[in-house]
């Protein structure tokens, strides 16, 4: 069943966008709310230049709506889950207590880290965080990424003028690595790395991912889908740009 028919995403589109992104509820957020709260959960968001319009989305929890609607309705007990891109904890709070089994985080952007970190504590999470690059070279030690005003949008793809190297962390180098049969990918464009790699992820049973249209064109997706195939993977459900995955078993 799927997340949402055709016709009501036609109708929520533009209600969606109306809040999700507006100055002047981001305004109302910021001074006098402050904290993201979302059903038993709440989040600090002591970010340095978070923009204000962004914090509409924290005011009627819009926030990660594509993700967050697939995560809750897929993730259970089943689940073991490695996070990329953390951002204040929202998505790994809730697959922590969806799966009740400890978490992964990957987090490439420093200066987030105190927030992620205290928002994961907060939220009573059993987790491991890294704040490096995930990769699959053992002999790359750094990639270089792009630190936007706007958290949501730190990325190698999408060019600033603030470029940062960052250490990378070599995958069969994570303690109990092969445990964990979830990828949750959240990163402006590097869900085309991991699942171009996914032949090196063979303990990998289910993957979530945003899709960022913005970044790739229709050969580069198609590629990343055709890959998806190639490696037994099922689309079962999607909510607009988001994805979820299940991996076949081979008979």
């Amino acid at each position: 069943m799927k997340v949402h028919t055709f016709f009501f995403k036609i109708l929520l589109l533009p209600f969606y966008y109306t809040i999700h992104y507006n100055f002047f509820f981001g305004l109302i957020q910021k001074y006098f709310v402050k904290k993201f709260n979302y059903k038993k959960f709440s989040f600090e968001l002591n970010i340095e230049k978070l923009p204000t319009a962004v914090r509409s989305s924290f005011l009627f929890n819009t926030y990660e709506y594509n993700d967050r609607k697939l995560v809750e309705k897929y993730i259970d007990r089943k689940n073991s889950c490695i996070l990329i891109g953390g951002g204040i904890g929202f998505i790994p709070t809730l697959a922590y207590h969806k799966s009740h089994n400890k978490i992964l985080v990957f987090e490439i952007n420093i200066n987030i880290k105190n927030n992620l970190i205290n928002n994961l504590n907060l939220n009573n999470c059993n987790y491991k965080a890294y704040f490096e690059n995930l990769t699959f070279d053992e002999k790359k030690s750094f990639s270089s990424f792009y630190l936007s005003k706007n958290f949501l949008a730190s990325s190698n793809y999408l060019k600033t003028s603030s470029k940062v190297e960052v250490k990378n962390v070599y995958f069969k180098k994570i303690d109990k690595f092969k445990d964990y049969n979830t990828l949750i990918i959240d990163g402006e464009g590097v869900e085309e790395y991991f699942i171009l790699n996914l032949y090196q992820l063979d303990h990998i049973k289910y993957i979530f991912f945003e899709l960022h249209n913005n970044i790739f064109n229709k050969e580069r997706i198609g590629e990343m889908f055709l890959n998806l195939k190639k490696n037994n993977f099922e689309l079962v459900n999607k909510c607009f740009n988001s994805y979820y995955f299940k991996r076949l078993e081979i008979k």
